[in-house]
């Protein structure tokens, strides 16, 4: 169910989140894992979410569907076709319109993506920019991530890793760690870093100019493969 090569030929900007991303210190993001349903594209699932009506008061601050292009996992795939992203200014903004959310008229009906795709239950992480991005978020962009295993070192140490590759890629840079939900893992062992790069054009130039100059991973973290995923706006407050 995947359109990954005409995806990739319609990117035009990788992912610039709102300013407000960059005023503050931790961002909340819930996360689900997604499969598009038999007899539907991910093109039917990106608009059967940007045709939802959301509310000012249940609303999270961006929600985005990040589609698997080239991502790695166990086994060498993923078991899943996209992720669903949602932001949250402040742990406190999610909780309020999550909890505003499930109390509204009417419970959960009138915004699922049940018709058109299965998702797992939700995750949670707080996201800090390590490189702060500027300007709108574009309807459909790229971004690239890797897991790091941080083997004693700190979240602070991986903040100073991402900063170095995103200076050096000319790109937008973030530290995600999970707080809530997903597999039994040690709290604080590890984190994923995500990229965010101006353009397809500016993405295709960092990895070349990477590839000549490959900035060291400091010990002890490790980290694994990259994954480049297709990001589709779905909304924003700031839009």
């Amino acid at each position: 169910m995947k359109n990954s090569l005409t995806i990739l030929a319609s990117l035009v900007v990788v992912l610039s989140a709102a300013s407000v991303f960059a005023q503050t210190n931790v961002v909340a993001n819930r996360v689900r894992a997604c499969n598009v349903n038999p007899g539907f594209s991910m093109a039917d699932v990106v608009e059967t979410a940007r045709n939802f009506e959301w509310s000012e008061d249940t609303a999270p601050l961006v929600v985005l569907f990040r589609e698997a292009v080239a991502a790695s996992g166990v086994g060498g795939s993923l078991p899943y076709d996209f992720i669903l992203d949602t932001y949250y200014p402040s742990y406190e903004d999610m909780i309020e319109k999550r909890v505003a959310f499930r109390n509204r008229p009417g419970g959960r009906t009138g915004r699922g993506l049940s018709d058109v795709a299965t998702c797992t239950r939700p995750r949670i992480n707080s996201v800090r920019f390590a490189v702060p991005p500027t300007g709108p978020i574009p309807e459909v962009t790229a971004a690239a991530s890797t897991y790091c295993e941080l083997n004693g070192a700190t979240v602070a140490d991986a903040m100073t890793m991402a900063t170095a590759f995103g200076q050096n890629l000319g790109a937008a840079a973030a530290v995600v760690t999970r707080f809530f939900g997903g597999p039994r893992v040690p709290n604080g062992s590890s984190a994923e870093v995500r990229y965010f790069f101006p353009s397809a054009t500016d993405f295709g130039a960092a990895v070349d100019r990477l590839q000549q100059n490959v900035p060291a991973v400091p010990n002890p973290i490790s980290c694994s493969t990259g994954s480049l995923w297709a990001s589709h706006l779905i909304y924003s407050r700031n839009n």
